[in-house]
Formats: C-alpha cells, sequence, structure tokens
C-alpha cells in the first residue's frame, strides 16, 4: 500500500489514513472504490483550459455529517500528508481535486436548514442544502432568498461563502457575496472559527463583526472553492416575497403548468441599440422599480428549448439574421405588493420604455407561459439544460461593473465569440449568449457573462474553448473591463498570469494568505492560489 509524507517527514500508511477517516465519519462513509471515485472525477462544467469533463480522481472520498467529524477529517489529512478538497452540491470542476493525492470531502449528509428566522429575515443551513429547499420553506413565510444563476439546485452556503454569487432577481435580492451574514469555518488545520456574531455567541445576523471584516479574506471576489477550508454553517439574507406561500403547480421543467402570482407582470424589452438598452437598466434602477431585470439571450432560450433546431436555424442565413435583431434585448418582471403598486410600476415601466425607444412584449399572454415564470425565473431551474446543446458549457467576461461597462463586455464577448464559430471552434448559438443584469437596485453594478456551449467529444472545440477562455481574459484585462466571472474558469496559474499584474497584484497578497490560514498546504487550492 503507497506511503505518505506527514508533517514530521515521517511516513504513514494508506490503510491507516483510511482507517482514521472511517474511525472519524463512519465505515460506511468512507470509501476508496475505484467506480466511486470515478464518480467523483466527472465534473460537466467549469474545465475550459483542458476542456474535458475529468478532473483528478481523489485518493478518497470522507462524508461527514458534523462540524466536529469535518475537523477530524481535515486533521487526518494534514497528519497524513494529503489534501483536501470540499464541495457541497457539486457542480463544476472547481468543486473537484486540482491534483492527485486529494481527499474530496463530500457534505452531502450536512444538510439541514437549521433556522429560518422570519422576523430578521435570516435562513441558517448546512452545505447541501439547496435553494429550491430554502425557497419552499421561506415562501411559507412571505419571504424569499437570491437565487444565483446556476440555479436552484445549487447550494446558497457555497455561493456565499466559496463562489460568485449573481443571479436572476440580483435586482431586487442582491447577490450572495453580500448576502451572507454569520460563518462557521473550519480551517486548513482542523480549527473552528466563526465569523461576525456568531463568534461571540450573539446569533447569527451579521457576518462583519464586532471588530475588523474577514469576509475579504474569506471569499474576497469568487471565493476560494476550498482552497482556505471548510465552511459548515452560513446565515444567509432573506427577502419580501409578494406571491403565494405555497404555490399551486402542476407536472416538471419545460411541461410545467401553473398560474403567475397574483400582482406579477412578466415583459420582454427589446431595445434599438445597446446604449439604449443600458439607458432602460439605468433608468429602472433610479426609479427603484421592478423585482428582476436580467438578459436571457435568444441563443441561450433556443438552446434550452430546442437545441436541434437551434443547430438548423444557424445555418439559415436570413433566420439567423432576424434572431439576432433580438439581441438588445432584456426580460423585466414586476412583482408588487398590491394591485394599486402593480400599476404604479408598469406606468413608470412604459415611460422609460418610452424614453429609450424600447418595445415591451407582454409574456403573461404567451400561452404557458405561467409555468416558464415559476420555474425558469423565479424557481431558477433552467441552467441544468444549458447543457442539451452538446453536453458542455463554459462562460466569460462577467465583471461586476457599472452596466455601460457590463454592455460592452457582452458586445465584445459576441464578436469573439463569432470568430470561433465561424471556424467551427465552438457551437453557433447565434453568438449573442450574453446572460446577466444589475444588482441591488442600481445600475452601477451589474453583469453580463458571455456563455459558450461546445461538444468536449469534438476535438476541434476542445481547441477551439481552451484558446477561446484564455484570448477572452487577456480582452478584458487589454480592454480594462476588469477581473470577471470568465477569470475563474481558468486555474489560479493562468487567471494570476493575465490578471495579476494589473490588479494590485492580488496573486502576492493571495498567497500570503493561504500561507497563513494553510502553512501545511492541506486544503488543495488549484482554483484559489498558484503555487
Amino acid at each position: 500500500m503507497a506511503r505518505r509524507l506527514n508533517s514530521d517527514g515521517g511516513s504513514i500508511r494508506m490503510d491507516d489514513i483510511l482507517g482514521a477517516l472511517a474511525e472519524a465519519v463512519g465505515e460506511e462513509n468512507v470509501s476508496c472504490e475505484p467506480a466511486v471515485l470515478d464518480g467523483y472525477a466527472f465534473q460537466s462544467f467549469g474545465n475550459i483550459d483542458d476542456s474535458t469533463p475529468w478532473v483528478h480522481r481523489p485518493v478518497a472520498v470522507a462524508l461527514p455529517s458534523t462540524v466536529e467529524e469535518v475537523q477530524a477529517v481535515v486533521r487526518t489529512c494534514v497528519r497524513g500528508g494529503l489534501k483536501f478538497k470540499a464541495f457541497s452540491t457539486g457542480w463544476g470542476a472547481h468543486g473537484g481535486p486540482g491534483e492527485g493525492g486529494v481527499v474530496q470531502i463530500d457534505l452531502r449528509r450536512m444538510d439541514r436548514i437549521l433556522d429560518i428566522d422570519e422576523k430578521n429575515m435570516i435562513a441558517l443551513v448546512e452545505p447541501f442544502v439547496i435553494c429550491a429547499q430554502v425557497q419552499a420553506e421561506a415562501m411559507k413565510r412571505g419571504l424569499n432568498l437570491h437565487i444565483i444563476g446556476a440555479g436552484c439546485g445549487t447550494s446558497p452556503l457555497a455561493s456565499c461563502t466559496s463562489m460568485d454569487g449573481t443571479g436572476w432577481t440580483g435586482l431586487s435580492t442582491g447577490y450572495n457575496c453580500r448576502n451572507i451574514l454569520g460563518v462557521e469555518w473550519v480551517l486548513p488545520g482542523g480549527d473552528l472559527l466563526r465569523l461576525g456574531s456568531p463568534g461571540s455567541d450573539a446569533g447569527w445576523f451579521c457576518g462583519d463583526g464586532p471588530g475588523p471584516s474577514l469576509r475579504g479574506v474569506m471569499r474576497g471576489l469568487f471565493g476560494a472553492r476550498s482552497g482556505l477550508g471548510v465552511f459548515t454553517r452560513c446565515a444567509i439574507k432573506l427577502y419580501a416575497w409578494n406571491g403565494s406561500p405555497q404555490p399551486e403547480v402542476s407536472g416538471t421543467l419545460a411541461d410545467l403548468a401553473a398560474e403567475p402570482p397574483a400582482n406579477f407582470k412578466t415583459y420582454m424589452c427589446l431595445f434599438p441599440s445597446f446604449e439604449a438598452y443600458a439607458d432602460f437598466a439605468y433608468a429602472v434602477a433610479d426609479a427603484e422599480i421592478g423585482f428582476m431585470l436580467c438578459k436571457n439571450s435568444i441563443g441561450l432560450i433556443l438552446s434550452i428549448y430546442m437545441p436541434r433546431l437551434l443547430k438548423k436555424m444557424a445555418s439559415a442565413t436570413a433566420l439567423k439574421s432576424a434572431l439576432n435583431a433580438a439581441e438588445h434585448m432584456f426580460q423585466f418582471m414586476i412583482a408588487a405588493s398590491s394591485r394599486g403598486e402593480l400599476e404604479y410600476q408598469q406606468e413608470v415601466l412604459q415611460r422609460i420604455a418610452e424614453a429609450c425607444g424600447a418595445v415591451l412584449i407582454d409574456l403573461d399572454l404567451a400561452p404557458g407561459f405561467g409555468g416558464a415564470v415559476w420555474w425558469g425565473l423565479v424557481r431558477g431551474a433552467l441552467p441544468p439544460l444549458s447543457f442539451r446543446m452538446g453536453g458542455m458549457m463554459g462562460t466569460s467576461f462577467g465583471t461586476c461593473a457599472a452596466f455601460d461597462n457590463c454592455v460592452n463586455q457582452s458586445r465584445t464577448g459576441a464578436a469573439l465569440k463569432r470568430k470561433y464559430i465561424e471556424e467551427g471552434r465552438l457551437y453557433d448559438d447565434l453568438a449573442d449568449n450574453a446572460w446577466g443584469g444589475i444588482y441591488e437596485s442600481t445600475g452601477l453594478y451589474g453583469h453580463q457573462e458571455e456563455l459558450i456551449l461546445f461538444d468536449h467529444r469534438d476535438p476541434r472545440h476542445r481547441e477551439g474553448v481552451a484558446a477561446y477562455g484564455i484570448e477572452a481574459a487577456e480582452i478584458m484585462r487589454d480592454e480594462h473591463y476588469g477581473v470577471g466571472l470568465g477569470a475563474f474558469m481558468l486555474d489560479a496559474a493562468a487567471r494570476d498570469r493575465v490578471f495579476g499584474p494589473g490588479a494590485g497584484d492580488y496573486p502576492a497578497w493571495q498567497k500570503k494568505i493561504k500561507d497563513i490560514l494553510d502553512p501545511n498546504a492541506a486544503a488543495d487550492g488549484r482554483f484559489y492560489s498558484a503555487d
């Protein structure tokens, strides 16, 4: 059996490590079976640098159920000279091992909503709780949460503590980088740290005190993705929900049927130019109306609902041109608390649309659209269907910035993609496949990320998506767009090479943080800080 070096320079048998893991979490919750480990080595999202669905196979997997068990697993890895990598719902290469010799910590047994504080609008959750569960319970109390663009099957703890946090309803529900409150954090050596008010046994209402905040150290812009330890609990901010506490729905996904909530209205907003498109977003933010302002492009919608038809449409020049005429487009939703408020917001919206030269299409008149409103926009169940076109997808650009900056990114991204599409190195999704909107009722903060669709089985696509990822990042740097969502699709070394020199030499600071919190380099940091 292979041997591993421990921190004292001695050696420890792998059998002994497995025994210690079994003692920590129970023998039935540890595995090193090849078939099991291969299941953890397949990730269909995020491996843009080599465009394959495979990450490194872990040497073992452990499934803790308590914070004490997480601590025991982490300490076992430190003693055995192994690295660890934690994930919750596990959607993406950034959740898998970045190298060999890594123990995968699967947090699926930590799946409880520990509390919903209705009065203070807070939910306290464990790692494997998903947005759909929190939303269902919160709505019973007239509350809702922010669901990120990756969808309702994701962990709000993961997006708050360790990843990005932008989603459809960011106009009214903020974004998860700022929706995080108190946090429980197992550091890379196994010590436990509670940030904010829970650190003083004062409840979970605040993540930033007393004393200096560690939010920037904990997660920075895009999170450490387990590169600085394991998060076992966090409190998240909730928001008002003006719909039914228990919506009546039937069917599943695209076949779902439901009535839109009372006093809700959804529009598709079409604009004559990118400039008018941006002006509309600023005006909506200034007017403080709306529940959601987000772009779901025609290419994205068709790739989800009708991927085979989109492939045919893309080869018809005239039809493709007609579809691209909808390039400057938002979906906008009102979620009013009363009929009077709905009428007021509609009147304001009409005036803004007229000033921007926009065409408003009332989507509530479309047959069956009530179901799409529910599962696509409110529930956020669309994202897994984005893989239908070719089995793989990725993203690029997506800097969180003033909205003029974001609009320029979507325009630049579409132009760059068009070159790769014409060369047969990416799927033709009409080139314009930007997604995103504005956040916190301000046009001064939003994002537009450019999605890419590809087939990893096609060698042209494998080469194309890797080249596209680097070229997109270099354009972001050269055009001074800033560090965007597409940056985390690259591994830390590639990302730092492109963005580090122009962004305050952040890699040096991350390295210092990593060395202080993780002197044994026990936490797998491939997607956080390059060695």
